[in-house]
């Protein structure tokens, strides 16, 4: 019996699989193309009835609308699904956009106390949710092994979650920090005293940001602008009895006096501010309440109420409101969808962003329906989404109507704007590209508008204060159809470069920033749906795979002095008197001598150099496996087991200093927590060539330890015959964002062996031995006569 009902309960879930997967039906709700409700075996099979839902609690949204949070990056995913959130009176998770049966999302027990309300949530990279929830900061690792566990270092009760995902380049290392960055907060208090948190390591730690508004006024919302590395606090302050609600910048540290144009939103008690950030980091930001729908496409700086253009069906310019106002909105990097009760509107994030057109409307619904959601699947295609629960087990199924915007934009009257260009295609779009100092990028970009329309493409960054461009465009031909094709020169440099700033070159050297590039065409229209503007990530920061390489003419090995084989096991000892472990060059030391094993897989065969000739390391400049250049700029150079039998060739005034220069032994004891191989770099340099007082003068004591190939430094060695390891440190920060350093091994050769004679007692030795000489020549004839005298006396 027990076996029967086990087949039976199998045999019908595999029928239902078969017969009950997604399932049209004819409801003729929202003008959908295709509308359905989407099942899945798991909520008919006969062995979920009964079964206790998974331990924990169900979480529930706080706020009575639902909100859909999708995962901003789809490309990351093999799939090009991104992982999906619907916030409700339930909370289901997705990785396949709401294409299967869900069971509502759980936390465990152990972690919080019921009712378990959500607040907000974000997604972190590609295996992270995090949540907010009863206050508290939690992460849902999704992707592995479904694990929850809770943010550190957050101390004050928080509602709301701020973060941007950079979708360019996951795996690059600046993409990626801007992906870990979370901001973590509660709204409603004022600036000054409401206390923010922020994560740089993707939400599992966080600590509080010291910096506040110079104008205090209740914080409303907070966000990370990547696209020009700042943090935004959206702040309603009052003033002359007017209220002000506007943007105020900064960093974790310091808020600049700079803020945004004020704007006007009338808040209520119970209004919530509802926002998104869509991606591609070209500065947008979209703004909303049940009463207003703002805009900004340049990180608040100025916000704009966003406009409707007239139809048949709506020939109003401006949103619905009181009962029937914004509900949500949803966007990709290229469109925007906004849904009221019973209307749905859609735009396209071009350089005119803040204009709509109604899509179609609701003829079932009233207004005392809960608000729905919707969701891009691709480019042109929108879903709006909400659960269905299922009568015979705890799974919910989901009903999607589905909207093609093309054919919606073809029906509406009068007809929309037909899209001016035919082609706007640029090989750079979607990637991301670096620029260090002094360099420049070369895009082009293909452009072909349709007769009679006179559209042509304009160039915009994301940050001006970094990032600057020259660009013209150049007929290239004609298209098949007889149209002609333009293309478009484009050069990027860094701003302070340009000449056209007003910035110190000086002020930010050593750390860089981002920007986006973005070509589009000025008021396109609405019915571009997949023309969309083409768009670069730039970095001007360090090239990952830039680095230098010390030219090694003459090795060693070479010179058959050392095998290879026999140094992969080779240990070679310092004399205790050549030596410091700490690296002040300091002298008789009691110490034993250093025995160092000879890392050849790391410094190969060492560099050949004779002992008696000054020298100066050959470095080049080399990104990938391409080479660059010579390095022209300073650099230092240490020997990383402390030996300090080596000297420089000039000293502070023979090198032409007019203040005095730094050395190894004054930056190694300026911090003595840094290793001291790491204590002279880019960061620290102050070059000796500018005066810096009388109280700072070079001297002809103090020998100057900077090389560069353009100058007559030099290290010189002393008659000894050995192996030294150096650390070249390329120090010049306007040379480079990179910390260019290597490490290169040298052998110094030539040197006869120190002799054990005493010198000076060999001296005296040596003329006691010639004066008895002379000695022994001037008187030993006269001993010889004096001989031969006394001999025939006796005989």
């Amino acid at each position: 019996m027990i076996m029967f009902l086990w087949r039976s309960g199998t045999y019908l879930a595999i029928f239902v699989n078969l017969w009950l997967l997604p399932v049209n039906v004819e409801v003729g709700a929202w003008p959908c193309n295709t509308e359905r409700i989407v099942h899945s075996a798991d909520s008919f099979n006969l062995l979920n009835v009964g079964r206790p839902p998974p331990g924990g609690e169900h979480l529930r949204y706080v706020y009575r609308d639902p909100i859909l949070i999708q995962h901003s990056c789809g490309k990351r995913f093999k799939s090009g699904i991104p992982p999906s959130l619907y916030l409700g009176e339930n909370v289901f998770f997705s990785l396949d956009n709401f294409e299967s049966s869900r069971q509502p999302l759980s936390i465990p027990s152990t972690l919080t106390t019921p009712p378990a309300l959500v607040s907000a949530a974000a997604f972190v990279q590609t295996r992270k949710l995090l949540l907010v929830v009863n206050g508290i900061v939690y992460l849902y690792l999704f992707h592995d092994v479904h694990l929850w566990k809770t943010a550190k270092g957050i101390k004050d009760p928080v509602t709301e979650l701020s973060n941007y995902d950079c979708c360019f380049a996951p795996k690059d290392r600046i993409c990626s920090d801007i992906s870990k960055m979370v901001l973590a907060y509660d709204t409603g208090d004022l600036a000054n005293t409401r206390q923010i948190f922020y994560s740089k390591d993707g939400g599992y730690s966080f600590r509080p940001i010291e910096s506040r508004p110079h104008y205090d006024g209740t914080l409303l919302r907070v966000y990370y602008f990547a696209s020009t590395s700042e943090i935004g606090m959206l702040v309603n302050r009052t003033e002359d009895n007017a209220t002000l609600i506007y943007f105020t910048y900064g960093d974790i540290e310091y808020v600049a006096d700079q803020t945004g144009t004020p704007f006007d939103l009338n808040l209520h008690d119970d209004d919530k501010i509802l926002s998104i950030l869509p991606p591609g980091l070209r500065g947008f930001l979209i703004l909303w309440t049940h009463e207003h729908f703002m805009s900004s496409s340049n990180n608040g700086l100025t916000t704009e109420t966003v406009t409707v253009l007239p139809t048949h069906k709506y020939p109003n310019t401006s949103f619905p409101t009181h009962d029937e106002g914004v509900c949500f909105v949803a966007a990709t990097s290229y469109e925007v969808a906004a849904i009221t009760k019973n209307r749905l509107f859609y735009g396209s994030l071009d350089m005119v962003s803040s204009q709509m057109v109604l899509l179609g409307e609701n003829n079932v619904s009233t207004l005392a329906d809960p608000c729905e959601v919707m969701m891009f699947e691709h480019i042109g295609l929108l879903s709006i989404i909400y659960p269905v629960p299922s009568y015979v087990s705890d799974y919910y199924n989901f009903h999607k109507c589905t909207i093609n915007i093309q054919a919606r934009l073809m029906d509406l009257r009068p007809p929309m704007q037909p899209c001016p260009i035919e082609i706007l295609d640029g090989v750079f779009h979607d990637r991301m590209f670096y620029i260090d100092i002094n360099d420049q990028l070369y895009f082009n970009v293909t452009f072909v508008p349709k007769p009679g329309t006179g559209a042509h493409p304009y160039v915009t960054v994301g940050n001006p204060h970094v990032l600057a461009f020259w660009a013209h465009t150049v007929h290239e031909g004609y298209t098949y159809d007889g149209n002609p094709k333009y293309i478009l020169h484009i050069k990027l440099l860094e701003q302070r470069l340009s000449g056209m700033s007003h910035e110190d070159f000086y002020d930010d050297y050593l750390t860089g920033k981002v920007s986006t590039v973005t070509v589009d065409v000025y008021n396109k229209g609405i019915f571009c749906v997949d023309m969309h503007p083409q768009t670069a990530l730039i970095a001007v920061d360090c090239p990952p795979k830039k680095h230098i390489r010390v030219v090694k003419s003459t090795t060693a090995c070479y010179k058959d002095l050392f095998k290879p084989r026999l140094m992969q096991n080779f240990t070679y000892v310092i004399d205790k008197n050549l030596y410091d472990p700490f690296f002040l060059g300091r002298k008789n030391i009691k110490q034993e001598d250093h025995s160092v094993p000879y890392k050849y897989e790391e410094w190969e065969c060492p560099l050949l150099l004779y002992y008696d000739s000054p020298w100066i390391p050959s470095l080049e400049l080399w990104e990938n496996d391409a080479f660059v250049e010579h390095v022209p700029a300073d650099f230092v150079l240490i020997e990383i087991n402390g030996m300090h039998n080596y000297d420089y060739l000039l000293n502070e005034v023979e090198a032409n200093c007019l203040s005095a220069a730094q050395n190894w032994t004054t930056q190694i004891l300026l911090d003595p927590f840094v290793h001291p191989a790491d204590a002279w770099s880019r960061y620290n340099y102050h070059s000796c060539k500018t005066h810096k007082g009388n109280n700072s003068l070079p001297s002809t004591a103090s020998k100057y330890q900077v090389l560069n190939m353009n100058e007559n430094n030099r290290v010189i060695f002393p008659q000894y015959s050995g192996i030294y390891v150096f650390k070249i440190v390329v120090v010049d920060p306007l040379y480079s964002y990179c910390n260019l350093n290597t490490t290169v091994s040298v052998y110094v050769h030539g040197a006869l062996p120190k002799s054990e004679i005493n010198v000076g007692k060999t001296l005296v030795s040596f003329l006691v031995l010639i004066f008895g000489s002379i000695l022994m020549a001037y008187y030993f004839p006269k001993l010889m006569k004096e001989n031969a005298r006394m001999k025939s006396i006796w005989d």
